[in-house]
C-alpha cells in the first residue's frame, strides 16, 4: 500500500472533525459555556459517536463508522 493512502484518510479525518469540532464549539461560546462546559460537551459527543460505532458493529456484525456532521 502507498504511503499516501494513511496519509490521506488521517487528513481527511482530521478536517472533518476539526471543521465540526470549531463549529461546535463557536454554539457553545455563543450560549454562554465555559470552558469545562464546552470541553465536556465535545467530549460527551465523542463518546456518543463511539458507543454508536461499536453497537453497530456489534448489531451488523461488520465494520461500521459514523461521523458527525452541522447541517447548515
Amino acid at each position: 500500500m502507498r504511503i499516501s493512502i494513511p496519509i490521506s484518510a488521517f487528513v481527511a479525518a482530521i478536517v472533518g472533525f476539526g471543521g465540526t469540532l470549531a463549529i461546535v464549539i463557536a454554539a457553545a461560546k455563543a450560549i454562554g459555556a465555559t470552558q469545562i462546559e464546552t470541553a465536556s460537551g465535545v467530549t460527551a459527543i465523542c463518546l456518543a459517536m463511539a458507543l454508536e460505532c461499536l453497537w453497530l458493529s456489534w448489531r451488523t456484525k461488520m465494520p461500521v463508522i459514523t461521523a458527525w456532521s452541522t447541517p447548515g
